[in-house]
């Protein structure tokens, strides 16, 4: 098993509509800390003039995988 990591994500917690909201660059920062050889696919799904949506999937070399979606 792997040991706890030394980053501390609460430290970087900032408000969003009042709820606690870890930004993705920490997200991120957090994920390289425990496992530096995962890795991350992005892909722009759809684009228009007033929207993009994206997809994300994260790996590690284990066999674990998750995707996530995002619009801006």
């Amino acid at each position: 098993m792997r040991e706890m990591s030394a980053f501390d994500p609460s430290r970087f917690l900032t408000r969003v509509n009042g709820r606690e909201y870890l930004e993705v660059k920490w997200r991120l920062v957090w994920l390289r800390t425990i496992h530096p050889d995962a890795t991350i696919e992005t892909e722009l799904i759809n684009h228009s003039d007033a929207l993009a949506i994206f997809r994300a999937r994260v790996s590690l070399p284990s066999g674990a995988a998750a995707t996530g979606w995002g619009s801006e």
